[in-house]
């Protein structure tokens, strides 16, 4: 455990350093931060430890912050993946910090705050590096802010493609095959999408060739195919090695358009077959 734990505090301090901002000193504090592991049972709140104001890195399992809406309604605003930090407290104003669950069993190390605290005035520079990782999980909720506007195939897709994305870049798990515990209900969650029309979609893009489904578990069989039809550019996630597409290396990728046309067959939802190409009309009709 000791060794999987170094070995994901070294792929955090290596994305951080994404930021340009970390110096040597900076980088060796934050390798040599003591780690107070942390077992949590899946869908139990992660806030606890020995500061619950402190922070939490992600070294096993996956972990979502969500709220709740006025009818009742759940919504998952974050996801987060070992490597990925994650405070009990936002370092934002805000009336609604949310809740942060295990998806799973989940192992964090906890960071109290008065270590943090330590750390930053020691080391100014890994508060700004800090502040980068909080700005880069902004990002990726205005990416799901943008895709709310978008066709429920296209932000199925996109969640798909963005969750592969981010277990592929720290190698903890499987990149073609979504982790066992993102259900119907997790996606519905996420996308804001209901569990009937989530349940069309999947199987809309299990029709096209995109996607296989068994027992419920999602397998990507066409990356290209479903990357295109979710115009996915992994550049917003500032992962290690990860930089965003051209345009033309977007251009490049399987036809979007036919994608899309072949689920929706003209109508978003629609898992109708396309229609047969126009015969030329005999030359007596003419």
């Amino acid at each position: 455990m000791q060794e999987h734990a170094q070995a994901i505090r070294e792929w955090f301090v290596r994305r951080l350093a994404e930021a340009d901002i970390l110096d040597g000193s900076g980088c060796d504090a934050l390798l040599s931060l003591p780690l107070q592991a942390r077992r949590i049972e899946a869908r139990t709140d992660i806030v606890g430890g020995t500061d619950p104001r402190g922070a939490h890195l992600i070294l096993s399992g996956i972990a979502y912050r969500y709220e709740f809406l006025p009818d009742g309604v759940r919504r998952i605003v974050a996801l987060y993946f070992p490597g990925d930090l994650c405070f009990s407290r936002l370092p934002i104003p805000t009336a609604s910090q949310g809740t942060l669950e295990a998806l799973c069993e989940v192992t964090v190390a906890d960071l109290p705050n008065r270590t943090l605290r330590s750390l930053t005035e020691a080391h100014p520079a890994t508060e700004r590096a800090l502040w980068w990782h909080s700005s880069v999980e902004l990002e990726i909720t205005r990416q799901w802010l943008v895709l709310a506007g978008r066709l429920a195939d296209q932000r199925i897709a996109h969640l798909i493609c963005e969750i592969l994305a981010r277990i592929g870049a720290v190698g903890t798990g499987r990149t073609d095959t979504l982790p066992n515990h993102f259900r119907q209900t997790v996606i519905a969650d996420i996308t804001a999408i209901s569990i009937v029309h989530v349940s069309r979609v999947l199987q809309a893009l299990r029709a096209s060739g995109l996607i296989a489904l068994k027992r419920g578990v999602v397998t990507v069989q066409d990356h290209a195919g479903l990357a295109a039809l979710a115009d996915f550019d992994p550049g917003y996630l500032h992962l290690p090695g990860s930089k965003a597409l051209p345009r033309s290396g977007r251009a490049a990728r399987t036809d979007a358009a036919a994608v899309a046309s072949l689920l929706r067959g003209g109508r978003s939802g629609s898992t109708r077959q396309p229609s047969a190409p126009e015969q030329p009309l005999p030359a007596s009709a003419r």
